[in-house]
């Protein structure tokens, strides 16, 4: 199991893109939190917890989106 963070720039233009991607990888998606930016509406997070071992295909494929930086970590 893994927790992955997704910070997004530009929410309102970059969000498509990521719904498409999240969606592509919803079955292995547990749990999904997003957080917008009360301070700076512009940005956001999501915190997923993902449930396979093709995570890094997951996150590759998030950081390809102009103003994504998406991190995970490992949860034993």
């Amino acid at each position: 199991m893994y927790v992955v963070s997704i910070s997004i720039d530009s929410r309102k233009e970059n969000v498509p893109e990521v719904q498409k991607i999240l969606t592509k990888y919803g079955e292995k998606i547990s749990t999904r939190l997003g957080i917008h930016n009360n301070v700076d509406e512009h940005n956001g997070i999501i915190i997923a917890i993902y449930t396979s071992n093709d995570v890094e295909d997951f996150v590759e494929e998030l950081n390809t989106i102009n103003g994504t930086n998406v991190n995970f970590m490992e949860i034993k």
